[in-house]
């Protein structure tokens, strides 16, 4: 019983920590994963270049999904994934690793589930595995769906899904850091609702680039440090840029056509760029 499943990577544009609610869009990195289901009852591993890693969220996918289709009878299985996506970033790696997994141990029971109900499993995992705060359910929808989604993750609602702009390529700033979620001060994060509030109207009014970078701002305050990738960003020409999840990756959106000028400017050293994964509006 053999599975493959497939997620993409996405940048945050509202952090869900603040206030519950977040936002977020896709883009085309992504995460693949195979699943062999096993009757004998172990679970193991492989992830691809990052041998220390830890497998807690791997494998408690596999359990929840073995919990829930019991009549199987498989008990274990072994888990093999690889990524385009750099962790620990706020390019929502966990959760495009969660939705790959997910997805691989459906298709070897057998099982069709909608990309919503995998994004519900997932914020049930993550929250479980410790490796989110929030259940990232808003960046499970935007890995799985693509476009900008907007979530309510306490409820585990999607409230919109809208096209991105078109005309836009992602470049993201990878400081030579990473931010363990764990680390990250979600009580101060929670004291600038408020602004996160009025950056999340913000973006569903349509100004997603304002909004990017009002979060990215209190995201940075928060971590007690200063936005320079994203400001030095839009003093080169970026249309928006802010601090993606819990950091310290900077999503910067850049006009297609002026992007070897943008690159030329901001400069080609820590950057990866990437497709906007767009869809149609529900």
């Amino acid at each position: 019983m053999i599975g493959h499943g497939i997620s993409y990577g996405a940048l945050s544009v509202i952090n869900a920590i603040a206030m519950g609610k977040g936002a977020g869009f896709g883009i085309d990195l992504k995460t693949e994963a195979t699943v062999r289901l096993t009757s004998e009852p172990e679970i193991v591993v492989e992830i691809d270049g990052y041998p220390s890693e830890d497998t807690r969220l791997a494998r408690f996918s596999v359990e929840e999904m073995l919990r829930r289709y019991p009549d199987s009878g498989m008990r274990g299985a072994v888990i093999t994934t690889t990524s385009t996506i750099p962790i620990s970033q706020g390019l929502k790696s966990s959760s495009a690793a969660t939705n790959a997994i997910l997805a691989a141990t459906a298709d070897a029971l057998g099982v069709v589930l909608d990309p919503l109900e995998i994004g519900r499993i997932g914020a049930t995992v993550a929250i479980a595995a410790g490796v989110s705060i929030t259940g990232t359910f808003d960046d499970a929808c935007a890995c799985m769906l693509g476009g900008l989604v907007f979530t309510d993750n306490p409820k585990r609602e999607l409230l919109h899904r809208l096209p991105m702009p078109e005309g836009y390529t992602a470049v993201i700033h990878l400081p030579e850091f990473q931010i363990r979620k764990s680390a990250f001060p979600k009580d101060r994060m929670r004291e600038m609702a408020d602004e996160v509030s009025a950056a999340y109207d913000r973006a569903l009014a349509g100004d997603v680039f304002g909004a990017m970078y009002a979060n990215g701002v209190c995201t940075c305050r928060a971590l007690g440090i200063e936005p320079e990738a994203a400001d030095r960003a839009l003093a080169c020409g970026a249309a928006g840029a802010g601090l993606s999840g819990t950091g310290p990756a900077t999503g910067i959106l850049v006009e297609t056509d002026r992007l070897d000028a943008f690159l030329d400017a901001f400069g080609r050293e820590h950057v990866i760029v990437a497709n906007v994964r767009n869809g149609d509006a529900v």
